[in-house]
């Protein structure tokens, strides 16, 4: 089938690149470098000075090691989030590469439909996309498994694997929507430094949505990114939220959750599971239309 032969080929090209695979991987280590320096400590003080208005019997050791498990988990669900866009990036970005070599005009004069075309890249990154994001998960897991905290439930990591589905495939969707309008290796280049700067923010790792003005939020909000982030957020911090804010009323989490981008709200309304998740699907399949209609109209002689 034409199709799967497209896909090989994509995740042939991209796994041989060495250097894109890193610098698809350069993102993640931006963020863990900077939780460990700065953001970690920031996050954790935040939620055990929150703890610390309660006062009374709390135990205070208890109160931060608990404010680590939490912030180290937060922060895994935003890195697999910003993989999921990276990863799609470089992925896609072979579209580009084609392009510059020549080898895309071949692709057009082929009897290849085009939404072969554009599913053949989509399809890739996506598998490459899932792949890489679940084997994050699992270094995660294992590596807070030896800083003694608590590994997901059996039916917690078959979420987190759907939801990883969903945020690629949008990702990818949007992604190539994106580089459609991109011919140019150093204009790749520079739209990746931008995405890879802006997914952080989006994903609210840099700086927790709570933090910004009310009408950058609510434009934030429209981004699918958001609302995927979102949904890992809950599965990975729903067992150590209850544990962290235990005795604390139960106003203080639901106000802590939104402000760390856990839960996301429409005028003070909780946006529910169901609505996000017809976002994600149907923003994807409104990038891909959009993307084959583009295709189409494609002059292959300007190129």
């Amino acid at each position: 089938m034409l199709l799967l032969r497209l896909i090989k080929r994509n995740i042939l090209v991209y796994a041989r690149d060495k250097s894109s695979v890193f610098f698809s991987l350069l993102a993640t280590l931006i963020i863990l470098g900077l939780m460990v320096v700065f953001l970690g400590k920031m996050n954790v003080d935040g939620v055990v000075d929150l703890l610390n208005q309660f006062g009374g019997t709390r135990d205070t050791v208890a109160d931060r090691s608990n404010a680590q498990q939490l912030v180290m988990l937060w922060t895994l669900a935003g890195i697999v989030v910003v993989n999921s866009v990276t990863i799609t990036l470089s992925m896609i970005g072979i579209m580009v590469e084609d392009e510059t070599q020549k080898r895309l005009s071949s692709f057009y004069v082929s009897p290849v439909s085009r939404i072969t075309f554009v599913l053949g890249y989509i399809f890739a990154a996506i598998i490459m996309g899932v792949i890489i994001c679940s084997l994050t998960v699992v270094i995660g897991e294992v590596y807070f498994f030896f800083n003694g905290v608590a590994l997901l439930s059996l039916e917690q990591m078959g979420k987190i694997l759907f939801f990883i589905l969903l945020n690629v495939f949008t990702s990818s969707s949007m992604v190539f929507l994106i580089l459609n309008f991109v011919h140019s290796q150093g204009a790749l280049s520079g739209i990746g430094t931008v995405i890879g700067t802006l997914v952080g923010f989006f994903a609210g790792i840099y700086m927790p949505i709570g933090m910004l003005p009310t009408k950058v939020q609510t434009v934030i909000k429209c981004f699918p990114l958001v609302h995927g982030s979102s949904f890992l957020r809950e599965i990975f911090t729903q067992d150590i939220l209850v544990k962290t804010f235990n005795n604390c009323p139960e106003q203080i989490m639901v106000d802590y959750k939104k402000y760390m981008g856990i839960t996301i709200t429409y005028q003070d309304d909780v946006i529910g599971g169901g609505i996000k998740m017809a976002f994600l699907v149907i923003s994807g399949m409104v990038f891909i239309g959009i993307s084959v209609i583009l295709q189409k109209r494609r002059n292959v002689m300007s190129r």
